[in-house]
């Protein structure tokens, strides 16, 4: 028997509908980068990252280490798998989200040039840095690339719209992207790559270019079949048109 769904209806793209049908992570988010924010604001900029190093353990290296990979470029080919057999138009956009993020960061990095917390605490601060609880070389990063981070770009840009997209079940989907995005971030600061400050910026960042490509998405072509099908459903059939049914005083 053929897979078959009703007429796929785009979203509405009022602003108001778009915030309330997203309300639970688009709260979790802004009140993260409030407090990440507040923290960059009260604190001498690597305070935190001193903070969190204390707590490095094996588990937690090998926590941190995997979920930093959650906002690379294997994150986005697994999501565009998935999102293939969902909607062709959010697989597409979902990579063009990538992709900008790559570029904006990029630039900025590029503009801004700063330094790593490896190279700031060795260059300002060489008793701490000595202090510090330090990864293997190879790990490590002395370059000047700290500011915005990229992963967290990456990583917000990617799991917030995916969140958008998927309409059922919300609260749970909004939960998850949350916890993976938020995974990434922290992750950044844990492996001593990046300050708060970078990490603030690039999670904002990153969901100012969600929200962006998901409107974009559907301005082009938004009632084309194709785009709006899954590969997994490409057979399908459209249901006829319900009925109502005929009570029998209404039979002549």
């Amino acid at each position: 028997m053929p897979f078959t769904r009703r007429h796929f209806t785009p979203p509405s793209l009022r602003l108001r509908t778009f915030v309330r049908a997203n309300r639970f992570f688009l709260i979790g988010v802004l009140l993260l980068l409030l407090a990440f924010l507040y923290l960059v604001v009260t604190n001498q900029q690597g305070d935190e990252l001193i903070a969190i190093n204390q707590f490095r353990t094996p588990l937690y290296d090998r926590i941190f280490i995997v979920g930093t990979q959650l906002g690379e470029p294997i994150a986005y080919i697994v999501v565009l798998l998935i999102l293939l057999t969902y909607r062709v138009r959010t697989a597409i956009f979902a990579v063009l989200t990538g992709a900008a993020v790559g570029v904006i960061t990029g630039l900025l990095k590029i503009y801004f040039a700063q330094a790593r917390p490896m190279r700031y605490f060795f260059d300002n601060f060489e008793e701490t840095w000595h202090n510090l609880n330090l990864f293997d070389e190879p790990m490590r990063n002395w370059g000047y690339s700290s500011f915005p981070s990229g992963h967290s770009a990456s990583a917000f840009a990617l799991y917030s719209f995916v969140c958008f997209n998927i309409r059922r079940p919300k609260i749970a989907i909004s939960v998850v992207c949350f916890l993976l995005a938020a995974e990434v971030a922290f992750s950044r600061m844990y492996l001593l790559y990046h300050f708060l400050r970078d990490v603030t910026a690039g999670a904002f960042l990153g969901l100012i270019i969600a929200i962006a490509m998901f409107f974009l998405q559907w301005k082009i072509f938004p009632e084309n079949k194709l785009l709006n099908d899954g590969l997994w459903w490409s057979n399908r059939k459209e249901l006829p048109p319900v009925k109502e049914a005929v009570t029998p005083d209404q039979t002549s």
